[in-house]
Order: C-alpha cells, then sequence, then structure tokens
C-alpha cells in the first residue's frame, strides 16, 4: 500500500530551489523486488508504460523530455503537456532527481515539480520507493485546497504502485501452468475513480496540478537509461 502526506513550504524555507510557495507532497509504495530490480524496473519505460494510465511520451531530445498525461472526467476527456529533464540519476544510492513541468492546453493554469525519488531496501526481497515532489501551481489551480492535491496524488500513485508491483511479482515468480496477468494499458486516468465524490467539485480545476506532473514523471523518467 502507497502512503501519502503533505507539507506546505513558504519562501524561503525548504530545500525546494522553486519560486513560489511549493507544496510538498510525499508518498511512498513498496515493491515486491530487491532495490537493483526495483532500480532497473524504474527505469525501463516498455516495463513502466503499462502502469502509469493515460501517460504517453511523446518525444526526447538528450536529457529532456516530453510527454503527455490524457485526463477523462466522466464523459469529458482533457489532455495535458508537460516538460521534464534529469539533473541528477544516482544509482548507487537509489536516487533520482527530475525537473518537470506542465501546461493546460487550453488554460492558462501551470505547474513545476521538483521530484525527487528514493529507493530503500526494506529486506533482501522488498524496496521501499519514497517521491517527494515539491509542486508550484499557478493560475485557478492555485486557489484550491492542498488536501485536495495530496488525496489525488496519492490515489493516482497507489494504481500506479499496484501496477507495477503486479508486473515486477509476475516476472520474479512465474506460473508456469497459467498465464501471467498484468494489467492493462489504460488510455486515461479516470479522475471521478482517482478523486471520490467528496473532492469532485474541486477537482477539475487542480487536475493540470497533480495529474500533469505526478503522473507525467513517471513515464518520461522512465525513458532516461
Amino acid at each position: 500500500m502507497a502512503v501519502s502526506s503533505l507539507r506546505w513550504q513558504t519562501n524561503g524555507r525548504g530545500t525546494s530551489h522553486l519560486e513560489g510557495n511549493p507544496v510538498d507532497l510525499q508518498n511512498s509504495f513498496v515493491v515486491p523486488a530487491d532495490i537493483e530490480t526495483t532500480w532497473k524496473a524504474l527505469l525501463d519505460i516498455h516495463r513502466i508504460a503499462p502502469c502509469m494510465p493515460g501517460a504517453v511520451l511523446t518525444s526526447s531530445e538528450g536529457d529532456t523530455f516530453e510527454g503527455t498525461v490524457k485526463v477523462k472526467l466522466g464523459p469529458v476527456t482533457m489532455t495535458y503537456g508537460g516538460t521534464a529533464r534529469f539533473v541528477e540519476t544516482d544509482e548507487a544510492n537509489g536516487r533520482a532527481v527530475i525537473d518537470a513541468s506542465g501546461k493546460e492546453s487550453r488554460g492558462s493554469g501551470t505547474a513545476k515539480a521538483l521530484v525527487t525519488t528514493q529507493l530503500v531496501a526494506e529486506s533482501p526481497t522488498s524496496t521501499r520507493v519514497e517521491v517527494v515532489t515539491d509542486l508550484v501551481v499557478t493560475g485557478k489551480p492555485a486557489q484550491f485546497g492542498r488536501g485536495v492535491m495530496q488525496d489525488v496524488a496519492g490515489r493516482i500513485i497507489d494504481q500506479f504502485a499496484a501496477n507495477l508491483s503486479a508486473v515486477i511479482a509476475a516476472e520474479i515468480n512465474p506460473v508456469t501452468d497459467q498465464p501471467v496477468v498484468v494489467p492493462q494499458v489504460a488510455d486515461s486516468i479516470d479522475l471521478l475513480g482517482a478523486a471520490g465524490a467528496p473532492v469532485l467539485k474541486r477537482l477539475i480545476p487542480i487536475a493540470i496540478g497533480v495529474v500533469a506532473v505526478v503522473g507525467i514523471i513517471w513515464i518520461i523518467a522512465s525513458r532516461k537509461n
């Protein structure tokens, strides 16, 4: 199960280099594999793509990557674009830092994030993945509660973690008598399911702030080899 928490930072405090008042989204989840296997999985586009619904890598140049996330809200489908680049990859210490940004395709809202992932060995056969996202949003998203952002981010990462764990478990513990069941690629993130009814009315304007960054960075990150 994934674990989520949130901290609100103010200018001049914390470790973020982002301008403005970043929301510090903290998530973690456990993968049923050793730390080396988990690191390789998180950087392998072919294994990670089916784990994050709606995310697509559209282009890459050097260490800079672009992608989109398709979001579904009832009968309405929206697409958000984002760009990311690696500022640190340290395989020996299981740490990667990604500078990411996203923009609403039909609006003025923007989002910027500094995403730090840290792998921690829980046991010889399990690894905890800690994700800290310093997120800054502008436009309408900035007017809404940080609790909504954390709730949506946590639920999306829950989906990602469950899918990734299923893929890795199937690979390291194959069942020879039955076909391996792997997660199906979803063409969009279902925000109705991700947020739940209590936050639905507040979800639309903050979708770019959470989905475009939290969703895109995993697909973009996996392109780095």
